[in-house]
């Protein structure tokens, strides 16, 4: 339950007050279409404005464009953009800390090696397992089931859900959230091929670094790196089954969607969008500010910022004419068997 006074005080640039009662009440949030007098509501439309208006809902955030009435007795803010507005506005809602309660800050069941150093207000959850010479952050948050090996690091105020894995001498930053079934600093995937035909493993002696303010999914893993480091800069954010080899570097800002997977030695600059089920091969260079759509292969370096897709990799607008044109093949086939049979050609 929230006031709009609560709202306008979080002095967002991204939500700006406009008129109305501040002591409105909204008790929860809803989309536009299932409004009700309890709802606060996010809208970019006119048509949505006027389910809002007519559910009597007690807060609406509207985008700026929009024409508000001034006989309401509604709470109007207003915004640039509506999804800013969201990332300001419904952390107020969100009660995910609450899948965390428990009597005790430290769970009678986890299991803490004398050695390891938790800070103020660190809660860990039940079967928790923290190794020796751990360090966790003020204020972390770790979940049930969740195993950090030696020497590893958690920054201040980072949560780790339910059976998360931390390998050892990995070092996490604050405010980072990885969400369940993460695998942080398991093994790289390198073997040496034996004369016989058998493969030797090659250990992996390095570590993962990940920077502030890092969001990983469910089912990511970031493998160790061979002798140095795998790192993840601060800022980055992976959707659910990502997976980054060893000896990756991945730079600030990025956005990488489900299914993402990138292959040892590589590096991605900052600012850079991938689509669903992009790969990039190993030993790629990718420059800043760069976006690759879904399904696509990456092979080769991209050195200049822009829009890409496909397999091979081509400039977006190219990629979507070659895709379009696939469709046609079987035609054009046909027809081009017709010309050399008419010519008395012989197909090779």
């Amino acid at each position: 339950m929230i006031t709009a006074d609560v709202i306008n005080t979080l002095q967002s640039p991204d939500v700006v007050y406009v008129s109305g009662p501040k002591d409105s009440i909204a008790k929860k949030v809803l989309p536009p279409d299932q409004a009700d007098s309890e709802s606060l509501i996010f809208v970019s439309k006119p048509d949505f404005l006027e389910k809002a208006l007519k559910a009597q809902s007690p807060i609406i955030v509207a985008h700026k464009s929009l024409t508000l009435p001034t006989d309401s007795k509604t709470t109007f803010f207003t915004t640039h953009n509506i999804q800013l507005a969201m990332a300001a506005i419904l952390p107020l809602f969100d009660g995910k800390m609450n899948r965390f309660n428990q009597e005790t800050k430290i769970h009678p069941s986890a299991w803490i090696h004398p050695q390891a150093h938790l800070g103020q207000n660190v809660s860990v959850g039940p079967f928790a397992v923290i190794g020796e010479h751990v360090r966790i952050g003020d204020g972390a948050t770790i979940g049930a089931h969740v195993v950090i090996e030696s020497y590893a690091q958690i920054g201040a105020l980072t949560i780790l859900h339910p059976q998360v894995f931390i390998g050892a001498y990995s070092e996490i930053g604050a405010h980072c959230e990885f969400h369940p079934h993460t695998t942080i600093g398991a093994d790289g995937f390198s073997f040496a091929m034996a004369k016989d035909g058998t493969h030797k493993k090659i250990p992996q002696i390095g570590k993962v670094v990940i920077e502030d303010h890092v969001e990983l999914g469910a089912n990511c893993a970031v493998d160790r790196a061979a002798l140095t480091e795998t790192r993840i800069g601060r800022g980055t954010k992976m959707d659910n089954f990502c997976h980054v080899a060893h000896n990756v570097i991945i730079g600030e800002n990025n956005v990488m969607a489900a299914g993402f997977k990138i292959a040892g030695s590589s590096r991605i600059g900052s600012n850079c969008m991938f689509g669903g089920d992009a790969a990039v091969s190993d030993h790629i260079t990718i420059c800043d500010k760069v976006i690759i759509a879904g399904k696509s292969g990456v092979t080769s370096n991209v050195q200049q910022s822009g829009a890409y897709g496909g397999y091979p990799l081509e400039p977006l607008r190219e990629s979507l004419k070659t895709l379009a044109n696939l469709s046609q093949l079987t035609r054009i086939r046909k027809e081009l068997s017709r010309v050399v049979k008419h010519l008395g050609l012989k197909e090779e």
